[in-house]
């Protein structure tokens, strides 16, 4: 009985979003400039997400990605081979302002690069994550781990025999891992 009463509290849930997932619909133009690859499209209803990839020229990978249910927001995560988890402000500023305003846009696109790249013009990053000046809205910026990033492999162990040279410990750096940038806006609370 447990499971029934569950599983109508999320349909219920669910009914009362104001944003819908006919709501999410591509951001990037149809016809893409020389040089931009758009790599995926996908509509994940359960999560109720709408993602498209996007390659630029340059050598970055931008998604924007949609959701949302009593108010709709967006990101836009930022790939960049200068973009670690360690990145800090300066770069992730570069970065972005470099990266927004050459989108590929539709015209009636809802994710607003503009309003996200104006943001980070008047915003006083000190550290990561901050917040964005975005009127009644939410927005903010941050450096995350890349999910897709490959991870090293381990180094092989030493062998282990008369002819194993004794183990020499040195001080390594840690590695810094690949990141990406979130940029992310989220519409007021009605």
């Amino acid at each position: 009985m447990l499971g029934v009463t569950l599983s109508l509290w999320a349909f219920g849930a669910a009914a009362e979003c104001s944003v819908t997932t006919k709501d999410f619909k591509p951001q990037f133009a149809a016809k893409l400039p020389k040089g931009f690859k758009l790599n995926s499209s996908k509509l994940d209803a359960k999560a109720r997400t709408y993602r498209q990839e996007l390659k630029l020229p340059y050598g970055e990978t931008v998604t924007v990605e949609l959701g949302g249910c009593e108010r709709f927001k967006y990101s836009y995560l930022i790939k960049a081979p200068t973009v670690t988890t360690k990145t800090v402000g300066a770069e992730v500023l570069a970065v972005s302002r470099r990266v927004l305003p050459t989108l590929p846009m539709k015209e009636d696109a809802i994710a607003d690069p503009k309003r996200l790249a104006k943001a980070l013009d008047e915003a006083e990053i000190v550290s990561l994550p901050s917040e964005l000046p975005c009127g009644g809205a939410t927005c903010q910026v941050s450096v995350e781990p890349d999910p897709k990033a490959k991870k090293d492999k381990p180094k092989p162990k030493p062998k282990k025999g008369k002819d194993a040279k004794p183990e020499e410990k040195k001080d390594e750096p840690v590695a810094e891992a690949p990141g990406q940038i979130r940029i992310s806006w989220e519409a007021p609370e009605p």
